[in-house]
């Protein structure tokens, strides 16, 4: 297992909440190597950091202060070379610009961009803002009350939204021309998510959904291919 987690790590919401304040950025970015890389000297492991402090962004001198002397997007540059710094497989970013300012977001998903490719990373990034999703991702899942509802390479999810919640949930997102916002025809949903721990019989979103029929309120939706790199969980999806 000790092995399976080197391959795996994760950069959090909350950079500042994310970080030791006792700790020096030095010793929180070397954690993951003194967990996984024992037997690395004191002087590889301090190299190590001080390379990875470069590749995101952050000067290596600064390897002796403490988080509280970090803005919040420079603290998520240290939670990044956190993360990168053992070169796991996968990383899970949980919400990883949504608590930073518009202009630093933009920075943070460059950077990640740029590290996916210079390590050879996967990223599952978990996000509810569809501009950022539309930017950095290769596959969606679209997810309703814990349940994958449509999936499939970005381009095609976003310019072909198949199940209903996708469709509602691509006319809620905001659109910076106002001419073009004017067109948009706004799907409302009525009434309340229910509670995943008492799901609804059936489609998870037969309650909400205004294409929902008898069968929708009975039985789960088998997931199906909708066209070559998409696929929806939906009885009466949009089909090509």
């Amino acid at each position: 297992m000790r092995a399976a987690r080197r391959d795996m790590q994760i950069i959090f919401q909350d950079p500042i909440a994310s970080l030791d304040p006792r700790m020096t950025v030095g010793d929180i970015i070397a954690e993951p190597l003194t967990v996984f890389e024992p037997k690395l000297s004191k002087a590889a492991r301090t190299q190590r950091v001080r390379e990875i402090m470069s590749a995101v962004g952050l000067v290596p001198e600064m390897i002796n202060r403490y988080p509280h002397e970090f803005s919040g997007g420079q603290a998520q540059r240290i939670g990044i070379a956190r993360a990168v710094v053992t070169k796991p497989k996968l990383i899970v970013c949980d919400e990883p610009v949504s608590a930073l300012d518009v202009s630093i977001q933009g920075q943070v998903i460059t950077l990640l961009r740029k590290l996916r490719k210079e390590f050879g990373l996967t990223l599952i990034f978990i996000s509810h803002d569809l501009s950022v999703v539309r930017l950095i991702s290769d596959d969606v899942l679209v997810l309703y009350l814990g349940r994958v509802v449509e999936s499939g390479d970005c381009a095609t999810v976003f310019d072909h939204p198949a199940h209903p919640y996708t469709q509602a949930l691509f006319s809620a997102a905001p659109i910076p021309d106002p001419k073009l916002a004017r067109l948009r025809t706004r799907i409302r949903l009525q009434g309340d998510p229910p509670s995943p721990l008492n799901p609804p019989k059936g489609c998870v979103f037969s309650p909400r959904c205004w294409k929902a029929t008898d069968i929708c309120r009975t039985e789960m939706p088998p997931t199906e291919e909708v066209r070559l790199g998409q696929k929806a969980a939906c009885y009466h999806m949009d089909r090509p």
